[in-house]
């Protein structure tokens, strides 16, 4: 196996104001980690027996995925590997990606079963929509992105950068597109500092409690199709930034919505032009799991054309995880992710086929 390329980053905080440069680990640009790859964990082979070992001792059983718990998956060699992966991605650069999970001749549920088991050593997974899924497909199951209650992660559409519902989204590749789907990622600490030297009048505006769609999702104690969060924050001297995304655009239509001033719109155009001008393209292989902080990070997709074979079609798991706390967050984020999305009578769930 070649050279291990991970090298985590000093993360060291540095005390953040909102109109001000922000200097921290998170603050990575393209240029550094195209050359390094140092965002990238190449799983050994004794590590690899060592998940399958587990994944086989759990498998006899056969549990829910949502039974299994970080004790039952617990990793003698791996385990202060991923310790130490979850405090860059909460404290660094804000995301990882693991190399090197067979997928090929394994069924579905130990692929599942693994991952999860990860994923667990991140975080705990929380509902992604009024389903209650706490694993989720990212399949093209023909829903359309522009409709009121669309989800892009169950669609071909092309995604613009934004950053999802939770503290941290884990992906794990199970087979790839024919052509297209192209990942994408940028620090939006690097997109708040190109705004300040590009357009420091526009950043402020980012700092409105915009109004986002909840796509018809409704949690049991709320009345209203729409929520609040403002696209960039800072709290305890935390910075956090959310992304400027369909979201907002969709909530316009609402009643008792106000129109976007011609300011919030310059500024929302500026900040995903930014975005799109600095970011990383990467690339999934059979078996990689990226693991993503949201209030540091964007990422998008490019649209793909699907294989015509079902079991040649593109298909990512998916996990939505909390970090219960581990990063100062404005209140009205802690509000709208600390349990995902959950609507009344709403139960949770692991299913292993998208739906």
């Amino acid at each position: 196996m070649s050279a291990n390329p991970w090298k985590p980053t000093d993360r060291q905080h540095i005390f953040s104001n909102l109109l001000e440069p922000i200097n921290d680990s998170s603050a990575w640009t393209r240029e550094e980690l195209e050359v390094s790859r140092s965002y990238l964990y190449l799983l050994s082979t004794a590590e690899i027996s060592e998940i399958f070992d587990i994944v086989e001792r759990i498998e006899r059983d056969s549990p829910n995925l949502n039974e299994v718990t970080k004790e039952d998956f617990n990793l003698p060699i791996l385990g202060s590997v991923l310790e130490d992966l979850r405090q860059e991605t909460i404290n660094g650069r804000g995301f990882v990606f693991l190399r090197g999970l067979p997928t090929e001749g394994r069924s579905l549920y130990q692929t599942a079963l693994a991952f999860w088991g990860l994923g667990c050593h991140f975080g705990r997974a929380v509902s992604q929509n009024g389903k209650g899924h706490l694993l989720g497909h990212v399949k093209d199951l023909g829903e359309k992105i522009t409709s009121p209650t669309g989800r892009g992660y169950n669609s071909a559409s092309q995604l613009g950068f934004h950053a999802d519902s939770c503290d941290i989204f884990s992906l794990c590749a199970l087979k790839i597109s024919k052509s297209g789907g192209q990942h994408r990622m940028c620090s939006s600490v690097t997109v708040h500092n190109k705004m300040l030297e590009r357009s420091p009048e526009l950043v402020e505006e980012l700092a409105f409690r915009f109004y986002r769609s909840r796509r018809g999702e409704l949690p049991a104690d709320e009345a209203e199709p729409w929520t609040r969060q403002p696209v960039f924050s800072v709290t305890d001297g935390y910075f956090s930034a959310r992304g400027a995304s369909s979201t907002i655009i969709r909530s316009q239509e609402m009643p008792g919505v106000p129109a976007l001033t011609d300011e919030q719109r310059e500024a929302i155009k500026v900040y995903n032009e930014i975005a799109s001008e600095i970011a990383m393209d990467v690339s999934f292989e059979p078996g990689d799991i990226s693991v993503v902080q949201n209030y540091v990070n964007l990422h998008s997709r490019t649209s793909y054309e699907d294989w015509p074979e079902e079991d040649r079609k593109r298909h990512l798991l998916r996990l939505w995880l909390s970090f219960d706390g581990a990063r100062p967050l404005h209140e009205d984020i802690i509000r709208d992710h600390a349990q995902g999305i959950q609507e009344k009578g709403t139960v949770l769930h692991a299913p292993l086929v998208a739906a």
